[in-house]
């Protein structure tokens, strides 16, 4: 298995649980992470290997995902979009999008699952509907995105405690 791969892996299986985000907290003995952790550390671990990285933001709709409708209507204010962080990665010429947010265990929840990735090309992404991608400085300039933080909190909360369900 190469290296793009087993490190895409090894990430991947730290269990999705959106919480508080500190860089200076993230290595690769962390035992949760929502997605700015996850990509943060991938990046991290693909840099150390010579590997060129991008971040890239990606606006998604929780309501494109299994998610029971109890959860989303928490986003009351807010909406259901949300800004998405993956990275994208040079294999030779070209530029492919990874994203190794969701976990293994949550393939029997139906979320979209990257397993046996070749290394190659596209991983699964967030949500298999309609997205749009940016890059950090496009993301701020085109999108206004307001989270309220309370709804934010309560729904991260509950979203958390339903994607733990998965993990028993």
């Amino acid at each position: 298995m190469n290296k793009i791969v087993k490190i895409f892996e090894k990430v991947q299986t730290i269990p999705y649980k959106v919480c508080k985000y500190d860089e200076n907290e993230i290595d690769e003995n962390i035992k949760c992470g929502d997605c700015r952790h996850k990509t943060y550390l991938l990046k991290k671990l693909y840099e150390n290997e010579g590997i060129k990285v991008k971040k890239t933001l990606v606006v998604f709709d929780w309501a494109d995902l299994p998610i029971p409708k109890k959860i989303l209507d928490i986003l009351e204010k807010t909406g259901t979009l949300f800004p998405h962080n993956i990275l994208e990665i040079k294999i030779g010429n070209k530029w492919i999008k990874v994203d190794c947010s969701w976990d293994l265990k949550l393939k029997n929840a139906k979320f979209p699952i990257t397993e046996n990735w070749d290394g190659k090309s596209d991983t699964k992404q967030i949500t298999e509907k309609k997205l749009k991608f940016f890059s950090p400085e496009e993301y701020v300039s085109k999108h206004k995105i307001k989270l309220v933080k309370e709804e934010a909190h309560k729904f991260a909360s509950a979203l958390n405690e339903f994607l733990d369900s998965f993990r028993k």
